[in-house]
């Protein structure tokens, strides 16, 4: 019972860092969540996509976009044009994942957000 209980407060915790840097900068399931779930509490690959899923998309991204509304940091146009890509890619992404083993996934997510770190890392420091 003390392990089932060091691990929700382990999984509260990691949720709460996510969620400061949801809010901040935008970021959280994919680049923090997915990867702390698999590397501290054994998910697999999919199960921590589809999990942080759950948390994310719902809760912390309506207030995030409403304390950036409210700053005027949000292009409307851009996002309205950016939602029917996300909506049929996010259907096409969930029932090709699932005929990819998760060890192959874990290796395509990792490398995906190695280079977009590196990208962004270049971008950051290059001006």
């Amino acid at each position: 019972m003390a392990d089932a209980a060091g691990r929700s407060a382990g999984i509260f915790a990691a949720a709460c860092v996510c969620g400061v840097a949801s809010g901040m900068f935008g970021v959280g399931g994919g680049v923090l969540l997915v990867p702390l779930l698999g590397l501290l509490f054994a998910f697999e690959q999919h199960r921590a996509q589809g999990t942080s899923l759950i948390a994310l998309i719902p809760p912390t991204g309506l207030l995030a976009l409403i304390a950036y509304s409210k700053e005027g940091f949000v292009s409307w146009k851009t996002g309205l044009l950016l939602v029917p890509g996300i909506f049929l890619g996010g259907i096409a992404g969930g029932k090709l994942a699932k005929w990819i083993n998760p060890r192959l996934m874990r290796r395509i997510f990792a490398g995906m957000l190695f280079v977009l770190g590196a990208l962004q890392a270049f971008s950051a420091w290059r001006h």
